[in-house]
């Protein structure tokens, strides 16, 4: 499983036009309002988005994400093609 962290999927997705509509930190929510697509997320104890992302966390983004037609290749070479950039 790819090592994604929470601080790059988070920026990722606010590329993607998600807006972050978090009401605590312990869960974070984001809704991509033209597909209607709505992703939250636990946050592991600690709190900090420098945390490696769950592997079902990962699944669970790249099938919404793809279903809504935002994805067509894998999360972590979309997430290595931006780093490149």
């Amino acid at each position: 499983m790819p090592q994604i962290t929470y601080e790059q999927l988070f920026e990722f997705l606010i590329q993607l036009e998600f807006v972050d509509t978090s009401c605590s930190r312990t869960e974070r929510t984001f809704e991509h309002s033209e597909s209607g697509v709505l992703l939250a997320f636990l946050m592991p104890n600690d709190l900090t988005v420098a945390c490696t992302v769950r592997g079902a966390d990962i699944l669970s983004v790249e099938f919404r994400l793809q279903q809504a037609e935002l994805l067509t290749g894998s999360l972590q070479s979309e997430l290595s093609r931006l780093d490149a950039l």
